[in-house]
């Protein structure tokens, strides 16, 4: 089975451009790489994508692979020209990067200079709601379901398709069990709120939040 190593994740936010990731590759000794678009559906029912480049190395049986910031549209210029043309995120699913940052689309369109552009996203998500949404996976026993390569080779986040928790909707399971999941794996975790982990499961899309009760126009207390 093939080992992933993710090359400097902390960095993931700072890194702009296609030749970043390339530049970090060549370090492993790549000499091309392949591009991974995963969907991600917010609350807001935007669709973000989660960028990856992969490169393999056959001698050492490994993949390494970086992480590019999330975002909805891509720079770029097409091979011959030097007009500067925005592009939709998901053109980028399944592309190829030559060793010189040259990337050649799924259709045979050829770009330079590829940057991205970051998404602003309506909310942060911190390592306490990614913990909550991995131990929920667990819970109902979804790896498979979710994860595209194995988690034990690489940061669970990375290895993430995200495209896939839509489809874990309607059969989440009951908000105490996963409290007492995560409390089992982390004591310090014992007093987290079910509120908390249903406000993270709505932050990823796969739990609708309940409508707010509202008090009837025009009713008045009666004694």
């Amino acid at each position: 089975m093939p080992h992933y190593k993710s090359l400097k994740p902390d960095e993931r936010t700072k890194r702009r451009s296609i030749a970043d990731a390339i530049d970090l590759l060549h370090d492993e000794g790549a000499r091309s790489a392949r591009i991974q678009v995963d969907a991600l559906q917010l609350a807001s029912q935007d669709v973000v994508g989660l960028i990856a480049v992969f490169a393999k190395n056959a001698v050492a049986g490994s993949t390494s692979f970086v992480t590019l910031p999330t975002c909805e549209i891509f720079c770029a210029r097409r091979d011959g020209s030097q007009e500067l043309e925005e592009f939709d995120i998901f053109r980028l699913e399944g592309a190829i990067v030559d060793g010189r940052g040259t990337v050649e689309l799924a259709d045979g369109t050829r770009l330079r200079a590829v940057e991205v552009v970051p998404a602003l996203l309506p909310y942060n998500v911190t390592d306490l709601d990614w913990r909550i949404l991995h131990c929920t996976i667990a819970r109902m026993n979804a790896e498979q379901e979710c994860y595209t390569y194995p988690i034990r080779f690489a940061d669970r986040r990375d290895a993430l398709d995200c495209s896939t928790l839509r489809n874990l909707s309607g059969r989440i399971p009951l908000l105490k069990e996963i409290q007492g999941d995560i409390a089992d794996e982390e004591p310090a975790l014992k007093d987290l709120s079910e509120q908390k982990i249903a406000d993270t499961l709505c932050k990823f899309g796969i739990r609708l939040p309940r409508p707010r009760r509202t008090q009837r126009l025009g009713s008045t207390a009666t004694g």
